[in-house]
């Protein structure tokens, strides 16, 4: 069987949804999007666009590993998730 790498698209969101979904059930109520960067970045973001490209990312992007694992160093409560239980995969 020769697989093909899939070019990165949103035309299957299924997985990306159920990612986007645990993230954004990790924002507390009193919690701007200004303090999960903070938290997530390590740093005071440079200007209004940083914060609104970093809260797309968080609300209805398309999540890189790169991102959600700044994500899980700054979360913990999702660093003990399997990938499956992550991305809504039911185990066979």
């Amino acid at each position: 069987m020769n697989m093909v790498m899939p070019k990165k698209t949103d035309n299957n969101r299924e997985h990306i949804d159920m990612a986007l979904h645990h993230l954004q059930q990790l924002k507390q109520p009193n919690e701007s999007y200004r303090d999960i960067f903070v938290r997530v970045m390590g740093r005071q973001p440079k200007d209004q666009s940083e914060i609104n490209t970093f809260t797309n990312r968080f609300k209805r992007g398309n999540p890189g590993s790169d991102f959600i694992g700044r994500v899980a160093e700054a979360y913990p409560e999702i660093r003990d998730m399997t990938i499956g239980e992550f991305l809504g995969i039911k185990k066979a």
